[in-house]
């Protein structure tokens, strides 16, 4: 390691392995395979802070030639960012390509990376984790209700579940996406939690904003507080477990599965509506 706190493993030995020189230098060169190995992840530990800094794109890839090429230069970075993912368990989306906007998201998720792990396993470090992974701003931040804070006859024979309510943004009207998006919560919430997806209207989100929001119990209650109080929580449940059982996710007409072709475009077919199945007239 360039460092000089770097201690060979031979030196870290008792004293009474260095008796015998002979016997110390074939200790020490059979260690030396293992400083070796040392040496290369510490070296590249040294320079994480330059390949994930800020301003890493403006330093070349120290084991790149100076002739190797803009396209070499993006794959050394993108090998190195994967690399520091393994160590955390994360795998990168498949849409940040190793292009120069895709490595920069790369380097903002590692930057974060220790906060999030910290928070990992709980709620609001699900979602952040969920935020970044899509690139989703504060204000279509997700909704993960626990169910067990909505107690009711549906949701109570199912214990460690939840329901994540995603806003149905552009970003999320397309199959793929949405079913990415799914793919994420099953890899990455906690393994003893069972949680549904349900893509809504962003309108709804006021609705269960406000939902979510329990009521709150002022710090010198009288007896008509307390009261009131217990009267907001059971309205609290009752409400939030009604949206629980009756929530279905939108997909817009564009993006829904259409069976050979869509009455829209003109079929000469009575349907009796759209979306019912042909009658033959009786």
């Amino acid at each position: 390691m360039r460092s000089p706190d770097y201690t060979r493993l031979a030196q870290q030995l008792p004293a009474l392995y260095q008796e015998d020189a002979t016997s110390f230098a074939q200790v020490d060169a059979f260690l030396g395979l293992a400083d070796e190995l040392d040496h290369a992840y510490l070296e590249r530990l040294e320079d994480l802070a330059l390949t994930a800094g800020p301003d890493a794109m403006l330093r070349w890839p120290a084991e790149l030639p100076l002739d190797a090429g803009k396209d070499a230069v993006l794959a050394s970075y993108a090998e190195a960012y994967d690399v520091v993912a393994e160590w955390l368990g994360f795998a990168f989306p498949p849409g940040w390509t190793a292009t120069e906007p895709g490595l920069a998201k790369r380097r903002t998720v590692l930057a974060a990376m220790t906060r999030l792990w910290r928070r990992r396993g709980t709620p609001r470090g699900f979602l952040d984790w969920f935020c970044r992974y899509f690139d989703m701003p504060a204000a279509a931040r997700p909704l993960l209700v626990e169910h067990f804070k909505a107690p009711g006859a549906q949701l109570v024979a199912e214990p460690y579940t939840a329901t994540l309510f995603v806003p149905s943004t552009a970003d999320f009207e397309e199959f793929r996406r949405r079913r990415e998006a799914v793919e994420f919560v099953n890899w990455y919430a906690p393994a003893h939690v069972w949680i549904r997806v349900c893509f809504v209207s962003p309108k709804l989100f006021e609705e269960i904003g406000i939902l979510a929001s329990p009521p709150v119990l002022s710090q010198k209650p009288t007896e008509q507080d307390l009261k009131a109080y217990a009267e907001a929580v059971a309205t609290h449940q009752k409400d939030l477990n009604a949206l629980l059982c009756s929530v279905v996710s939108v997909v817009s007409h564009a993006n829904g599965v259409h069976i050979y072709k869509c009455i829209d475009e003109g079929r000469g077919l009575d349907r009796l509506d759209a979306g019912l199945l042909p009658h033959d007239g009786h």
